[in-house]
């Protein structure tokens, strides 16, 4: 495996590169702050020690958890949720319709559902992630491909189980759970009459839906879901078939927007399914800075918060692997219009397998898990806890003679606290681009 033919844009674009994720990363995931010393009575006081300790980003770092429990002793249970919590802030958790609801009414809420692999209830994850100040996303409401055998195929029937399924979900979950995908690949998964293949045991086909789905599935979600963001997800066309404003993702979304579309947040999938001997073949544009951030820059002219919202790096060589993903991540969230990234499978042993998609087909080929099968953290694993927890990470010991200090931190969720004269006051502050930058503290 040839390493720098794979790198080969990286390395040739190094200065590009750095030099433009480290202006974004100053620029928009940092800002300024203030904190002023006061007296009871609100009038300012000299000389005192402030520690600014941050908790978590205001940057989404999400991965799928779909394994949470899946596995056959406590022990790997633990192992995954003690490597989940080590990177993530969110999670991504499944509503596929053929596995939530595999029976007409029977919808998997609840724990203690009949177990489904990689197909946990939502209460199962709500309860882990509260416990772990981890966000929830809900994914997806509607994928052509993934339906329950007991649908009507005639589309005009099937609406109302549809519109019946979105209520039920949003009674329980809108604003609790705090995104959905609404559509999944709607642009990239045909829809046909072709019957499912031998030992196909999930996956089917409807007789086309026409170009007006998207519309009509993003106007009922809207009008169930008031207080949870919406997503459009995408998979490879936003980069491998990118033409700036013809790209057809691009005018999908823009045509959507117009007619007065609920999109909220801008999903661009980005799975590397490939072979061994194509690995190379992505460096000309999935391994380009230059081509990601044309790509980025023009979907961020749609005025919507971007996410890469679904990805596989192939882990065939853990050390290329590792520099991949470390490469993509800095250059994500570098970016102005970009607000989460989230990883597909956390661990070798969490992805689809071959034998049990029904499809000859599993992401477990790919090896593209930031865990090896008995979790043991790869290179990847340790480049981004380092990234995240270490080099975007603010933790400032301050001390002012005066009545107030300046410090600029990423943002996110901190623990401040300002000693004086042997007495400390200790806060919990949120500090955002879009919230306050000045803070007064009573000592």
């Amino acid at each position: 495996m040839n390493r720098e033919s794979i790198l080969r844009n990286f390395i040739d674009q190094r200065d590009f590169m750095e030099d433009r994720i480290q202006s974004g990363i100053e620029s928009h995931r940092k800002g300024w702050f203030r904190i002023d010393l006061v007296d009871p009575d609100g009038n300012p006081v000299e000389g005192a020690k402030v520690t600014v300790k941050q908790k978590t980003h205001a940057f989404r770092f999400g991965c799928n958890i779909f394994k949470l429990g899946c596995f056959k002793t406590d022990e790997e249970n633990a192992l995954y949720e003690e490597r989940f919590k080590g990177l993530f802030n969110m999670a991504t958790a499944p509503f596929y319709w053929s596995d939530f609801e595999p029976e007409d009414g029977k919808m998997r809420f609840d724990k203690g559902s009949p177990f489904i692999d990689r197909r946990i209830p939502p209460e199962q994850v709500l309860e882990f992630c509260r416990e772990n100040n981890i966000e929830v996303k809900g994914h997806p409401l509607f994928w052509q491909v993934m339906v329950p055998k007991w649908l009507p195929q005639d589309y005009e029937q099937m609406k109302d189980y549809w519109t019946r399924r979105l209520k039920a979900i949003a009674e329980r979950y809108d604003g609790v759970i705090k995104s959905f995908d609404v559509v999944n690949e709607c642009t990239s998964v045909p829809l046909t009459r072709d019957e499912p293949k031998k030992g196909d045991t999930h996956y089917r086909n409807f007789v086309p839906l026409g170009g007006k789905y998207p519309e009509w599935a993003f106007e009922q979600t809207a009008h169930y879901f008031r207080k949870s963001r919406l997503v459009l997800n995408e998979t490879a066309s936003p980069w491998s078939d990118f033409r700036y404003e013809l790209s057809p993702y691009y005018m999908l979304t823009e045509n959507l927007l117009m007619k007065g579309a609920k999109i909220d947040i801008v999903g661009l999938q980005y799975h590397n399914f490939v072979k061994p001997e194509a690995w190379a073949n992505l460096a000309a544009c999935e391994y380009n800075p230059h081509w990601l951030y044309k790509v980025m820059d023009c979907y961020a002219k749609l005025d919507r918060p971007l996410s890469i919202s679904e990805i596989t790096v192939p882990g065939y060589d853990e050390d290329i692997q590792a520099e991949i993903v470390s490469n993509l991540y800095r250059i994500w969230f570098s970016h102005p219009a970009m607000e989460s990234i989230v990883y597909w499978n956390m661990g070798d042993n969490c992805s689809i397998t071959e034998i049990g998609s029904g499809k000859g087909w599993g992401e477990d080929a790919y090896r593209g898990g930031f865990t090896r099968n008995d979790f043991s953290k790869k290179p990847v694993y340790d480049r981004l806890e380092d990234l995240i927890h270490r080099q975007w990470h603010t933790d400032l010991s301050l001390d002012t003679s005066g009545d107030h200090v300046w410090f600029k931190a990423f943002y996110g969720d901190y623990e401040v606290t300002v000693e004086r004269n042997g007495q400390k006051t200790t806060r919990e502050l949120h500090l955002d681009k879009n919230g306050w930058e000045r803070f007064y503290f009573e000592v």
